[in-house]
């Protein structure tokens, strides 16, 4: 399937799951409202796997000889199964026949009367029934944040389908109501492919799902078959209860197989990355399931005399435990936790049970010397100086406990304080590569480690320095900027695993990515980033122990990348100005005119981009006068021709001289067009060496106006010219800026609206706007509109440079420029200019 396939697939699949849990909440509330407004039976019972246990029984119903533990068999000669989904209702003061068998074999039947609505007071089976309705609440809320958080990744996808049906059931569980044990009966068997689905595809994905995805398909069809036999369990008589119990421990027996899965994947990848959540996920799994599927196997076998399903109250475990690996890809490390939990379990007892020897000798000795010990001013008095004497061995305890659990994160602590140091006086990159890498291996006890740097001239990454055993491939890595690897370090700024890449859609992209972590065989890439510039990768393999790098270690190397960052920007700084102090005064010239040039064709390429624009345009307003011009030749030619016949009256030929008088006006007219068209080209056109002079600006934007007359083809331009004073500037750069405004405002309007241009003198200058009545920008935009290459067009659109160019000529002039806009108020551009420009300005 494509992508978009699989993504299209995924969510009718999850929106199909989450409308099944739903339906069931409201069948299951409504079971219950009813459950509690009718006659119910004497008793109360759980049902699973085709076997129904009465777990408590109301007084009348045990003075007829039922018992818990007993097995309801049929009601009224009819089967319970039958019986449940028929949905046959009690009648008050009618009695009702059960046949039940006792765990001994006996076959015993009894006539009772139901009990009158709320007349039956069974709590646990209450408590069982609205603590599974709030359970299911849980999974189905759990389920779908994930999605909603993580909707890109596929073990949120096997999540959220595990989570609603098994909601679906949990809301079930309980009332004993027809449509209830219909589609209890539906709900079971999809619980169990739910689970093989999510667990052979989180946290880590076995070789064989891969190679056979089939496997998992053959989960879901089972599930659709034992669905369909339940809908036609009815109609087969005896063999209906083998179905329930087929349905049940089909799911019941994939939800063990899972766990056992993921504990043999686990043993068999040791070391993984991903080794913390799968420990959580199999704590979930079996803190849920084990429980779980032992009662349902004792409720099968012998009978429970308690409701089977109070051991799904604390089912929300697994959601939760998988919830969190999902959201979270670095976890605490658990075996750490479990054991400095254990440990202080263990030396709190301890100390609590020496607490306790000591009193009780105090108390033995007391009575052997037949001391007083009756007052409670002893009593206090003795606790207050046991207590002084055990909390000093209570702390020195518990720091011996922490420094044992503790000892890794002081030893990094240690080693960033060390490198830190050290790293100040370093001036090789070299030395800091090296220092990298004891640090690395040493500290945190890595089988191998290598740091790549940036090589500028090669343009590519290269390993500067490795330790460990490594071979000649690995050795001579080297790692292209543009390579989807080291974008993706780039991108994202933190460290990369191999399983961060699992869920890329694209198939090649994915394997060009592994392939980078199986050629060095190591566990983490960790960028060295300076600002924006990637300065080089620290690879780092397994450690020695056999472990995944947990959170502490990551911690770890992010520090020692950020401060080699430092330091390496620092050495190659120290050798770029030893290099400088040599030729300084050469290379402050090289680069000035390098400077200028550039920004003498950035200005020069913007110009023609922009009278690029213009060409269609212009060509339309020179079209229009040199067609009329052609065709005043036309007739002018005509009437030539009749002023030459000699027999023309002096009248015909009187008219004909005025006719020719017009034409020749008005094309001399037409020609003056085109001569101002071609002249306002001209001065765009000039280079920007040109000299400073006094210039008019209303008169320029005049010009500026005319030359895109044909851009402001629905756009009213409204001049509120104030009188200004001749400005001293060069104009054709000024022309630019104010042709770089208009174009934009054009482009903003998109051929409908108002352009207002307002001028006036302020002080020893002028101020210059260009308003338009436009979509306006917002804060985000704004905030970076004259950054040079930021552009809102679409590619090809515009390069970025226009307003970005227009604020350094204004700025180059002495003057400011400044933009006022907001979403759906227009856009104000005010440029204030003095009438005489920076010294500096001569010769620019």
């Amino acid at each position: 399937m494509t992508p978009k396939a699989t993504t299209r697939f995924r969510q009718v699949t999850a929106a199909l799951a989450i409308v099944w849990a739903l339906l069931a909440l409201l069948v299951g509330v409504r079971a219950r409202l009813e459950a509690s407004v009718a006659p119910g039976v004497p008793f109360s019972m759980s049902s699973a796997a085709g076997r129904h246990v009465v777990h408590d029984v109301a007084p009348a119903a045990a003075a007829a000889g039922l018992e818990r533990r007993d097995r309801l068999l049929a009601v009224d000669g009819v089967r319970t199964s039958a019986w449940l989904r028929e949905g046959r209702r009690l009648e008050l003061g009618v009695r009702n026949t059960y046949r039940v068998q006792k765990p001994d074999g006996r076959i015993l039947e009894v006539a009772l009367e139901p009990f009158p609505p709320g007349a039956r007071n069974f709590p646990l089976e209450t408590l069982v029934s609205y603590g599974l309705l709030a359970v299911g609440l849980v999974y189905l809320a759990i389920g779908v944040w994930v999605w909603r958080l993580k909707r890109d990744r596929r073990e949120s996808w096997a999540l959220l389908l595990f989570c609603a049906i098994t909601s679906a059931l949990l809301v079930l569980v309980g009332p004993q109501e027809p449509p209830v044990a219909t589609m209890i009966g539906l709900t079971i068997p999809w619980i169990g492919a739910a689970a093989f689905h999510l667990f052979t595809t989180y946290p880590m994905e076995p070789h064989w799902a891969v190679r056979w995805p089939e496997v998992r398909l053959a989960t879901w069809l089972g599930a659709a078959l034992l669905a369909g036999a339940e809908l036609v369990a009815p109609r087969l008589g005896a063999a209906g209860p083998w179905i329930d119990a087929a349905v049940t421990f089909y799911a019941s027996g994939l939800a063990l197989l899972c766990v056992a899965l993921l504990t043999g994947e686990r043993f068999r990848s040791r070391g993984h990355p991903a080794g913390a959540r799968a420990d959580v996920m199999l704590a979930g799994g079996f803190a849920s399931y084990v429980p779980v599927v032992a009662f349902l196997v004792w409720h099968f076998v012998w009978g429970t005399s308690f409701p089977w399903a109070l051991s799904l109250l604390g089912f929300f475990v697994f959601p939760a435990a998988v919830a969190w690996g999902v959201l979270r890809r670095e976890l605490f490390d658990v075996r750490l936790a479990a054991k400095s939990s254990a440990a202080y379990g263990a030396v709190t007892l301890g100390i609590t049970g020496l607490f306790a020897l000591t009193i009780t000798f105090a108390d033995a000795l007391i009575g052997r010397f037949d001391v007083d010990a009756t007052s409670p001013m002893f009593s206090v008095a003795f606790l207050f100086f046991a207590i002084l004497l055990f909390n000093p061995l209570r702390v020195r305890v518990q720091g011996l406990v922490d420094r044992i659990f503790d000892r890794d994160r002081a030893a990094y602590r240690r080693a960033v304080r060390e490198i830190s140091e050290a790293m100040v006086s370093m001036l090789s990159a070299r030395e800091i590569v090296d220092r990298i890498l004891v640090a690395v291996s040493d500290t945190m006890g890595v089988e191998r480690s290598m740091v790549l740097l940036m090589d500028e001239a090669a343009a590519a990454l290269r390993g500067e320095a490795a330790r460990g055993d490594w071979d000649e491939t690995a050795a001579r890595f080297t790692l292209a900027p543009d390579h989807p690897i080291a974008r993706a370090l780039w991108m994202r700024r933190r460290e990369l695993a191999r399983e961060d890449f699992d869920e890329e859609p694209d198939p090649e992209l994915r394997e060009e990515c592994r392939d980078v972590f199986d050629t060095l065989d190591v566990e983490l890439l960790v960028p060295i980033l300076f600002g924006v510039d990637l300065l080089g990768i620290i690879a780092v393999g397994r450690k020695l122990s056999g472990e995944g790098l947990g959170p502490d270690e990551r911690q770890l190397l992010r520090t020692l990348a950020n401060q080699s960052a430092i330091a390496i920007e620092n050495a190659r700084a120290f050798d770029e100005i030893a290099q400088l102090n040599k030729t300084l005064e050469a290379r402050v010239d090289e680069r000035t005119r390098e400077l200028r040039d550039t920004q003498a064709q950035l200005v020069q390429s913007e110009k023609m981009r922009s009278l690029g624009q213009l060409v269609a345009g212009v060509a339309h307003e020179l079209n229009n006068p040199i067609g009329f011009v052609h065709a005043n030749l036309q007739l002018l030619d005509e009437y030539v021709n009749r002023l030459l016949q000699r027999d023309l009256d002096s009248e015909k030929r009187k008219k004909t001289q005025e006719a020719i008088a017009k034409l020749l006006l008005r094309s001399r007219e037409g020609t003056e067009r085109v001569k101002q068209i071609v002249q306002d080209l001209r001065t765009f056109s000039r280079t920007d060496q040109a000299e400073l002079q006094q210039v008019q600006l209303g008169d320029e934007i005049d010009r500026t106006l005319a030359l895109i007359e044909g851009r402001l083809k629905g756009i009213q331009v409204v001049r509120d010219y104030g009188e200004l004073p001749p400005v001293r500037c060069y104009a054709s750069q000024l022309n630019q800026v104010f042709l770089n405004l208009l174009m934009n405002a054009c482009d903003a309007l998109d051929g409908k609206g108002t352009i207002r241009i307002r001028t006036r003198r302020d002080g020893d200058g002028v101020v210059l706007e260009f308003e338009d009545d436009g979509p306006g920008m917002p804060p985000d935009v704004l905030s970076r509109i004259f950054e040079p290459f930021f552009t809102t067009k679409p590619v090809g659109k515009g390069t970025g440079l226009g307003l970005s160019l227009s604020h350094g000529i204004v700025a180059r002039h002495g003057g400011t420029m400044e933009v006022a806009s907001r979403p759906g108020a227009g856009a104000r551009f005010t440029i204030r200019l003095p009438l005489e420009p920076p010294p500096q300005l001569e010769g620019a």
